[in-house]
């Protein structure tokens, strides 16, 4: 049987991308993602494997766009500006692509999925390192600050924030707060 005209695996793609952020990453199905393509579910199988293609797919393309829009957002900027831009960038993704940044941590035992995340963890890296950072304690300052900015995008989308203070101001603080940690640890290290 050949492809269907117009269904290409990008267009699927997208086409999960776009629901996981309207109904949620758990949503997604073959049936459900038929349906918003208006194709037979058996027809999907001749663009994917199955559902764990897709998982996958939307994966990378999650940890991808993350790491990206942070490398593009952070460029030519220095030290604390480039935190602060990553951070502010790094939740509105997970506000605007709520299923989309879910995904982007449901497949870590794929392969593609890993050189993905590993991108994303080298660019924070990267921006951490300005701070003196040794190397031994690396990881857990940047773990320490994903979960930061997983937090704040996390509750935000579950309306947990209710007061008259600006997300973007909270997440802005906090940051320099870290920050200003990060290089205390490293000045008394010394």
């Amino acid at each position: 049987m050949s492809p269907r005209m117009g269904i290409t695996q990008e267009k699927i793609i997208d086409t999960a991308a776009e629901f996981v952020d309207e109904e949620g990453f758990s949503a997604l199905t073959i049936a459900t993602l038929s349906k918003k393509l208006n194709i037979r579910p058996p027809s999907l199988y001749n663009h994917v494997s199955g559902l764990h293609e897709i998982q996958a797919a939307l994966s990378v393309r999650g940890l991808s766009t993350l790491c990206e829009k942070g490398i593009q957002e952070t460029e030519g900027l220095e030290k604390e500006v480039a935190v602060l831009a990553f951070a502010r960038q790094y939740v509105q993704f997970v506000r605007e692509h709520p299923g989309l940044y879910e995904a982007a941590f449901s497949q870590m035992n794929e392969k593609e999925v890993s050189v993905a995340a590993e991108r994303l963890t080298e660019f924070v890296q990267s921006i951490m390192s300005r701070f003196g950072v040794k190397e031994d304690e690396m990881t857990h300052v940047v773990r320490g600050l994903r979960s930061l900015l997983h937090g704040f995008g996390d509750i935000s989308n579950k309306k947990g924030f209710q007061r008259k203070e600006q997300l973007e101001d909270s997440v802005s603080y906090a940051v320099r707060l870290y920050i200003a940690g990060v290089q205390q640890k490293e000045d008394l290290s010394h």
